[in-house]
Protein backbone atom coordinates (compact mmCIF):
# COMPACT_ATOMS: atom_id res chain seq x y z
CA UNK A 1 0.00 0.00 0.00
CA UNK A 2 1.12 3.55 -0.66
CA UNK A 3 -0.23 6.11 1.29
CA UNK A 4 1.15 9.69 2.18
CA UNK A 5 4.68 8.91 0.79
CA UNK A 6 5.18 5.49 2.79
CA UNK A 7 5.01 2.43 1.28
CA UNK A 8 3.31 -0.81 3.06
CA UNK A 9 3.92 -4.04 1.38
CA UNK A 10 2.08 -7.62 2.45
CA UNK A 11 1.31 -11.22 1.22
CA UNK A 12 -1.93 -12.26 0.02
CA UNK A 13 -3.32 -13.68 2.87
CA UNK A 14 -4.29 -16.78 1.07
CA UNK A 15 -3.11 -18.75 -1.91
CA UNK A 16 -3.30 -18.02 -5.90
CA UNK A 17 -5.64 -21.39 -6.33
CA UNK A 18 -8.01 -20.34 -3.18
CA UNK A 19 -8.12 -16.40 -4.23
CA UNK A 20 -9.56 -17.62 -7.64
CA UNK A 21 -11.68 -20.07 -6.06
CA UNK A 22 -13.28 -17.09 -3.49
CA UNK A 23 -13.94 -14.94 -6.61
CA UNK A 24 -15.94 -17.55 -8.28
CA UNK A 25 -18.05 -17.97 -5.10
CA UNK A 26 -18.42 -14.08 -5.45
CA UNK A 27 -19.16 -14.23 -8.81
CA UNK A 28 -21.54 -16.82 -8.88
CA UNK A 29 -23.66 -14.76 -6.43
CA UNK A 30 -24.14 -12.17 -8.71
CA UNK A 31 -24.20 -13.39 -12.30
CA UNK A 32 -28.44 -12.93 -13.56
CA UNK A 33 -30.63 -15.37 -13.85
CA UNK A 34 -33.77 -16.26 -15.36
CA UNK A 35 -35.33 -15.79 -11.73
CA UNK A 36 -32.90 -13.13 -10.15
CA UNK A 37 -29.57 -13.02 -8.90
CA UNK A 38 -28.49 -16.10 -6.82
CA UNK A 39 -27.75 -16.35 -2.79
CA UNK A 40 -25.09 -13.87 -2.15
CA UNK A 41 -21.44 -15.50 -0.74
CA UNK A 42 -20.90 -12.90 2.09
CA UNK A 43 -18.22 -15.53 3.48
CA UNK A 44 -16.17 -15.61 0.04
CA UNK A 45 -16.27 -11.75 0.24
CA UNK A 46 -15.18 -11.25 3.73
CA UNK A 47 -12.52 -14.20 3.10
CA UNK A 48 -11.19 -12.44 -0.10
CA UNK A 49 -11.11 -8.87 1.66
CA UNK A 50 -9.35 -10.39 4.95
CA UNK A 51 -6.82 -12.08 2.41
CA UNK A 52 -6.22 -9.06 0.05
CA UNK A 53 -6.83 -5.43 1.67
CA UNK A 54 -7.26 -6.74 5.12
CA UNK A 55 -3.62 -7.05 5.01
CA UNK A 56 -3.21 -3.58 4.73
CA UNK A 57 -6.13 -2.52 6.70
CA UNK A 58 -3.91 -0.62 9.54
CA UNK A 59 -2.47 1.53 6.44
CA UNK A 60 -5.84 2.31 5.61
CA UNK A 61 -7.59 3.00 8.71
CA UNK A 62 -9.49 6.49 8.49
CA UNK A 63 -8.59 6.74 4.21
CA UNK A 64 -11.56 7.98 2.67
CA UNK A 65 -10.48 6.55 -0.61
CA UNK A 66 -8.30 3.50 -1.70
CA UNK A 67 -7.15 3.06 -5.32
CA UNK A 68 -6.60 -0.63 -6.21
CA UNK A 69 -4.48 -2.24 -9.14
CA UNK A 70 -5.45 -5.58 -8.92
CA UNK A 71 -4.38 -8.71 -11.20
CA UNK A 72 -5.51 -11.98 -12.45
CA UNK A 73 -8.88 -12.95 -11.32
CA UNK A 74 -9.34 -10.08 -8.93
CA UNK A 75 -10.10 -8.24 -12.05
CA UNK A 76 -13.45 -9.91 -12.15
CA UNK A 77 -14.62 -8.18 -9.34
CA UNK A 78 -15.22 -4.34 -8.05
CA UNK A 79 -14.03 -4.44 -4.57
CA UNK A 80 -16.96 -1.95 -3.63
CA UNK A 81 -18.40 -5.52 -2.78
CA UNK A 82 -15.53 -7.35 -0.34
CA UNK A 83 -16.78 -6.93 3.06
CA UNK A 84 -14.81 -6.31 5.90
CA UNK A 85 -16.82 -8.19 8.73
CA UNK A 86 -19.55 -10.97 8.53
CA UNK A 87 -23.50 -10.24 7.23
CA UNK A 88 -25.72 -10.59 10.33
CA UNK A 89 -28.47 -13.46 8.63
CA UNK A 90 -30.01 -12.00 5.47
CA UNK A 91 -28.89 -8.64 6.34
CA UNK A 92 -27.94 -6.72 3.68
CA UNK A 93 -28.40 -3.97 3.86
CA UNK A 94 -26.44 -3.73 7.16
CA UNK A 95 -23.53 -5.66 6.15
CA UNK A 96 -20.18 -4.20 6.72
CA UNK A 97 -19.70 -3.42 2.81
CA UNK A 98 -16.35 -2.10 2.06
CA UNK A 99 -17.89 0.84 0.14
CA UNK A 100 -19.17 1.85 3.33
CA UNK A 101 -15.70 2.55 4.54
CA UNK A 102 -14.71 4.48 1.70
CA UNK A 103 -14.93 5.43 -2.27
CA UNK A 104 -13.15 2.80 -4.44
CA UNK A 105 -11.13 3.30 -7.68
CA UNK A 106 -9.17 0.64 -9.61
CA UNK A 107 -6.65 1.06 -12.27
CA UNK A 108 -5.11 -1.57 -15.19
CA UNK A 109 -1.52 -0.99 -13.67
CA UNK A 110 0.03 0.84 -11.08
CA UNK A 111 1.67 3.08 -14.00
CA UNK A 112 -1.79 3.85 -15.36
CA UNK A 113 -2.63 5.75 -12.01
CA UNK A 114 0.66 7.57 -12.13
CA UNK A 115 0.05 8.83 -15.95
CA UNK A 116 -3.51 9.14 -15.42
CA UNK A 117 -2.81 11.93 -12.27
CA UNK A 118 -0.94 13.70 -13.58
CA UNK A 119 -3.61 14.77 -16.48
CA UNK A 120 -6.84 14.43 -14.13
CA UNK A 121 -9.30 17.10 -14.88
CA UNK A 122 -7.36 18.66 -17.91
CA UNK A 123 -10.03 18.24 -20.60
CA UNK A 124 -9.74 20.97 -22.78
CA UNK A 125 -13.11 19.69 -24.29
CA UNK A 126 -15.83 22.91 -24.66
CA UNK A 127 -18.85 20.92 -24.44
CA UNK A 128 -19.71 18.97 -21.25
CA UNK A 129 -21.52 15.27 -22.68
CA UNK A 130 -21.97 13.08 -25.99
CA UNK A 131 -24.26 10.13 -25.60
CA UNK A 132 -24.59 6.98 -27.42
CA UNK A 133 -26.89 3.82 -27.41
CA UNK A 134 -30.55 2.61 -27.79
CA UNK A 135 -29.37 0.32 -30.35
CA UNK A 136 -31.20 -2.03 -32.92
CA UNK A 137 -30.32 -5.60 -32.87
CA UNK A 138 -28.98 -6.76 -36.08
CA UNK A 139 -30.69 -9.88 -37.41
CA UNK A 140 -29.89 -13.57 -37.38
CA UNK A 141 -28.71 -13.38 -41.40
CA UNK A 142 -26.18 -10.27 -40.83
CA UNK A 143 -24.58 -12.16 -37.29
CA UNK A 144 -24.24 -14.96 -39.59
CA UNK A 145 -22.20 -13.35 -42.75
CA UNK A 146 -20.04 -11.77 -39.51
CA UNK A 147 -19.75 -15.22 -38.27
CA UNK A 148 -20.24 -17.84 -40.74
CA UNK A 149 -19.92 -21.74 -40.28
CA UNK A 150 -20.48 -24.50 -37.84
CA UNK A 151 -18.26 -23.01 -35.35
CA UNK A 152 -19.43 -19.77 -34.77
CA UNK A 153 -23.16 -20.55 -35.27
CA UNK A 154 -23.65 -19.99 -31.62
CA UNK A 155 -21.81 -16.36 -31.79
CA UNK A 156 -24.03 -15.62 -34.24
CA UNK A 157 -26.87 -16.57 -32.27
CA UNK A 158 -26.12 -14.62 -29.39
CA UNK A 159 -25.06 -11.52 -31.08
CA UNK A 160 -28.37 -11.69 -32.78
CA UNK A 161 -30.89 -12.69 -29.80
CA UNK A 162 -28.80 -9.24 -27.77
CA UNK A 163 -31.96 -7.68 -25.73
CA UNK A 164 -33.14 -4.18 -26.05
CA UNK A 165 -32.34 -1.70 -23.88
CA UNK A 166 -35.64 0.08 -22.86
CA UNK A 167 -34.30 2.37 -20.29
CA UNK A 168 -31.14 3.24 -22.44
CA UNK A 169 -32.63 6.29 -23.83
CA UNK A 170 -34.42 7.24 -20.39
CA UNK A 171 -30.58 7.38 -18.22
CA UNK A 172 -29.20 9.40 -21.64
CA UNK A 173 -31.74 11.86 -21.40
CA UNK A 174 -31.42 12.17 -17.88
CA UNK A 175 -27.52 12.38 -17.91
CA UNK A 176 -28.10 14.86 -20.92
CA UNK A 177 -30.31 17.48 -18.78
CA UNK A 178 -27.86 17.23 -15.25
CA UNK A 179 -24.51 17.95 -17.33
CA UNK A 180 -26.08 20.17 -19.77
CA UNK A 181 -25.81 18.74 -23.05
CA UNK A 182 -27.27 20.25 -26.72
CA UNK A 183 -30.54 17.78 -27.91
CA UNK A 184 -27.98 17.23 -30.72
CA UNK A 185 -25.22 16.11 -28.94
CA UNK A 186 -25.99 12.46 -28.89
CA UNK A 187 -25.93 9.36 -31.42
CA UNK A 188 -29.22 6.85 -30.77
CA UNK A 189 -31.00 4.09 -31.92
CA UNK A 190 -30.71 3.76 -35.84
CA UNK A 191 -27.79 6.73 -35.79
CA UNK A 192 -25.81 4.76 -33.51
CA UNK A 193 -23.45 2.65 -35.75
CA UNK A 194 -19.60 1.90 -35.54
CA UNK A 195 -18.83 4.26 -38.83
CA UNK A 196 -21.07 7.03 -37.42
CA UNK A 197 -18.83 6.87 -33.74
CA UNK A 198 -15.61 6.97 -35.30
CA UNK A 199 -16.62 10.50 -37.86
CA UNK A 200 -18.19 12.01 -34.62
CA UNK A 201 -16.42 14.76 -33.45
CA UNK A 202 -15.76 13.21 -29.96
CA UNK A 203 -12.78 15.17 -28.45
CA UNK A 204 -14.86 17.94 -28.00
CA UNK A 205 -16.67 16.57 -25.28
CA UNK A 206 -15.79 15.96 -21.46
CA UNK A 207 -18.02 13.12 -20.77
CA UNK A 208 -19.31 10.27 -23.07
CA UNK A 209 -21.66 8.10 -22.29
CA UNK A 210 -21.97 4.91 -23.55
CA UNK A 211 -26.07 2.72 -22.52
CA UNK A 212 -25.43 -0.30 -24.70
CA UNK A 213 -23.97 -3.97 -24.50
CA UNK A 214 -20.51 -4.56 -24.62
CA UNK A 215 -19.26 -8.47 -25.60
CA UNK A 216 -16.29 -9.84 -24.86
CA UNK A 217 -14.34 -12.80 -26.18
CA UNK A 218 -15.23 -14.75 -23.27
CA UNK A 219 -19.04 -14.38 -24.52
CA UNK A 220 -18.68 -14.17 -28.26
CA UNK A 221 -16.04 -16.72 -28.75
CA UNK A 222 -15.75 -15.60 -32.61
CA UNK A 223 -14.58 -12.30 -31.46
CA UNK A 224 -10.84 -11.74 -30.65
CA UNK A 225 -11.43 -8.47 -29.00
CA UNK A 226 -13.85 -6.89 -26.74
CA UNK A 227 -16.57 -4.64 -28.24
CA UNK A 228 -19.22 -2.25 -27.66
CA UNK A 229 -22.53 -3.23 -29.50
CA UNK A 230 -23.77 -0.66 -31.99
CA UNK A 231 -27.26 -0.79 -34.40
CA UNK A 232 -25.70 -1.86 -38.05
CA UNK A 233 -25.48 0.98 -40.62
CA UNK A 234 -28.88 1.18 -42.58
CA UNK A 235 -29.05 -1.48 -45.97
CA UNK A 236 -25.78 -3.46 -44.13
CA UNK A 237 -25.66 -7.06 -45.29
CA UNK A 238 -23.34 -8.07 -42.13
CA UNK A 239 -22.77 -7.02 -38.55
CA UNK A 240 -19.53 -5.95 -39.10
CA UNK A 241 -20.69 -2.07 -38.61
CA UNK A 242 -22.33 -3.00 -35.06
CA UNK A 243 -19.29 -4.22 -32.93
CA UNK A 244 -16.90 -0.96 -31.67
CA UNK A 245 -13.87 -2.85 -31.08
CA UNK A 246 -11.02 -1.90 -29.11
CA UNK A 247 -8.57 -1.39 -31.32
CA UNK A 248 -10.89 0.74 -33.64
CA UNK A 249 -11.46 2.55 -29.89
CA UNK A 250 -7.84 2.86 -29.27
CA UNK A 251 -8.01 4.64 -33.08
CA UNK A 252 -10.50 7.62 -31.51
CA UNK A 253 -9.38 11.36 -30.61
CA UNK A 254 -10.85 11.79 -27.28
CA UNK A 255 -10.23 14.22 -24.39
CA UNK A 256 -12.46 12.66 -22.03
CA UNK A 257 -12.75 13.67 -18.31
CA UNK A 258 -14.80 10.52 -18.10
CA UNK A 259 -16.46 7.37 -20.15
CA UNK A 260 -19.44 5.68 -18.75
CA UNK A 261 -20.09 2.52 -20.22
CA UNK A 262 -23.56 1.63 -18.67
CA UNK A 263 -25.60 -1.40 -19.03
CA UNK A 264 -23.03 -3.52 -20.32
CA UNK A 265 -23.01 -7.50 -20.42
CA UNK A 266 -19.45 -7.13 -19.89
CA UNK A 267 -18.26 -9.66 -17.95
CA UNK A 268 -18.39 -13.22 -17.38
CA UNK A 269 -17.03 -15.95 -14.62
CA UNK A 270 -12.90 -16.33 -14.06
CA UNK A 271 -10.66 -13.64 -14.49
CA UNK A 272 -10.45 -13.72 -18.40
CA UNK A 273 -13.59 -11.43 -18.29
CA UNK A 274 -11.78 -9.37 -16.51
CA UNK A 275 -8.66 -9.03 -18.20
CA UNK A 276 -11.17 -8.36 -21.19
CA UNK A 277 -13.01 -5.34 -19.90
CA UNK A 278 -9.36 -3.98 -18.55
CA UNK A 279 -7.97 -4.17 -21.90
CA UNK A 280 -10.88 -2.18 -23.07
CA UNK A 281 -10.21 0.24 -20.41
CA UNK A 282 -6.84 0.92 -21.54
CA UNK A 283 -8.69 1.45 -25.23
CA UNK A 284 -10.22 4.33 -23.78
CA UNK A 285 -7.36 5.48 -21.98
CA UNK A 286 -4.68 5.14 -24.64
CA UNK A 287 -7.25 7.31 -26.99
CA UNK A 288 -7.48 9.88 -24.34
CA UNK A 289 -9.93 9.24 -21.48
CA UNK A 290 -9.05 10.39 -17.72
CA UNK A 291 -11.31 7.62 -16.04
CA UNK A 292 -14.01 5.33 -16.95
CA UNK A 293 -17.51 4.11 -15.50
CA UNK A 294 -17.95 0.23 -16.30
CA UNK A 295 -20.11 -2.55 -15.29
CA UNK A 296 -18.58 -6.00 -13.93
CA UNK A 297 -21.97 -7.77 -14.53
CA UNK A 298 -25.15 -7.28 -17.08
CA UNK A 299 -26.79 -5.05 -14.76
CA UNK A 300 -30.32 -4.82 -14.73
CA UNK A 301 -31.52 -1.82 -16.87
CA UNK A 302 -33.82 -0.03 -14.11
CA UNK A 303 -31.31 0.40 -11.13
CA UNK A 304 -28.39 1.04 -13.76
CA UNK A 305 -30.38 4.20 -15.18
CA UNK A 306 -30.60 5.54 -11.28
CA UNK A 307 -26.90 4.52 -10.53
CA UNK A 308 -25.47 6.39 -13.46
CA UNK A 309 -28.55 9.30 -13.07
CA UNK A 310 -27.69 9.78 -9.37
CA UNK A 311 -23.95 9.75 -9.99
CA UNK A 312 -23.86 12.45 -12.50
CA UNK A 313 -26.49 14.43 -10.26
CA UNK A 314 -23.69 14.30 -7.36
CA UNK A 315 -21.15 14.94 -9.64
CA UNK A 316 -22.36 17.82 -10.74
CA UNK A 317 -23.25 18.87 -6.89
CA UNK A 318 -19.69 18.49 -6.38
CA UNK A 319 -20.69 17.41 -2.57
CA UNK A 320 -19.20 13.79 -2.81
CA UNK A 321 -16.20 14.51 -4.09
CA UNK A 322 -15.17 13.41 -7.75
CA UNK A 323 -15.90 9.93 -9.84
CA UNK A 324 -15.48 7.58 -6.99
CA UNK A 325 -16.94 9.59 -4.55
CA UNK A 326 -19.86 10.50 -6.59
CA UNK A 327 -20.24 6.98 -7.45
CA UNK A 328 -20.08 5.72 -4.08
CA UNK A 329 -22.62 8.30 -2.63
CA UNK A 330 -25.19 6.64 -5.24
CA UNK A 331 -24.38 3.16 -4.43
CA UNK A 332 -24.79 3.67 -0.25
CA UNK A 333 -28.29 5.70 -1.70
CA UNK A 334 -29.61 2.93 -3.22
CA UNK A 335 -28.65 0.66 0.12
CA UNK A 336 -30.18 2.88 2.32
CA UNK A 337 -33.61 3.24 0.21
CA UNK A 338 -34.18 -0.80 -0.03
CA UNK A 339 -36.81 -1.50 2.04
CA UNK A 340 -38.14 1.81 2.91
CA UNK A 341 -38.83 3.83 -0.73
CA UNK A 342 -37.38 1.09 -3.37
CA UNK A 343 -37.64 -3.06 -3.23
CA UNK A 344 -36.17 -4.77 -0.22
CA UNK A 345 -34.00 -7.05 -2.99
CA UNK A 346 -31.95 -4.19 -4.15
CA UNK A 347 -29.96 -4.26 -0.90
CA UNK A 348 -28.41 -7.42 -3.26
CA UNK A 349 -25.01 -6.22 -4.97
CA UNK A 350 -25.85 -7.74 -7.98
CA UNK A 351 -27.85 -4.23 -8.07
CA UNK A 352 -26.05 -1.73 -6.39
CA UNK A 353 -22.19 -3.07 -7.17
CA UNK A 354 -22.05 -3.55 -11.00
CA UNK A 355 -20.29 -0.63 -11.52
CA UNK A 356 -16.69 -0.07 -11.01
CA UNK A 357 -14.54 3.15 -11.73
CA UNK A 358 -11.35 2.59 -13.88
CA UNK A 359 -8.77 5.32 -13.37
CA UNK A 360 -8.29 8.84 -11.57
CA UNK A 361 -11.05 8.58 -8.64
CA UNK A 362 -10.89 11.96 -7.87
CA UNK A 363 -11.59 13.55 -11.50
CA UNK A 364 -14.08 15.85 -11.12
CA UNK A 365 -15.99 16.83 -14.47
CA UNK A 366 -16.71 20.70 -15.82
CA UNK A 367 -20.56 20.70 -16.64
CA UNK A 368 -23.06 23.59 -17.72
CA UNK A 369 -25.06 25.60 -15.50
CA UNK A 370 -28.66 23.98 -16.21
CA UNK A 371 -32.10 25.20 -14.71
CA UNK A 372 -33.34 22.81 -12.47
CA UNK A 373 -37.20 22.15 -14.55
CA UNK A 374 -34.54 20.66 -17.61
CA UNK A 375 -33.66 17.94 -15.36
CA UNK A 376 -35.30 14.64 -16.23
CA UNK A 377 -36.99 12.14 -13.83
CA UNK A 378 -36.03 8.48 -14.28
Amino acid sequence: GLRNGSITAARLGASPARITGLVQRVRAGVEPKADGPGRFDGAAAQELYTATLGQVAETLEGAGSVIVAPSGPLLSIPFALLLTGPVVGDDLVGAPWLIKRMAVAHVPAAANFVSLRKIAGGSRATRPWFGLGDFRPVTLAQAERTFPGGSCEGSARLFARLPPLPFARRELEAARALLGGAPSDELLSQAYTVPAVRRAALKDYRVLHFAAHALLPSELRCANEPAIVTSAPPGAADAGGALLTASQVAGLDLDADAVILSACNSAGPGGVAGESLSGLARAFFYAGARSMLVTHWSVNDQASAFLVADTLRRLKAGTDGGMAGSLRGAQLGLLAEAGKGMPAGLAHPFYWAPFALIGEGGTRVRTAAVPSHRVAGL
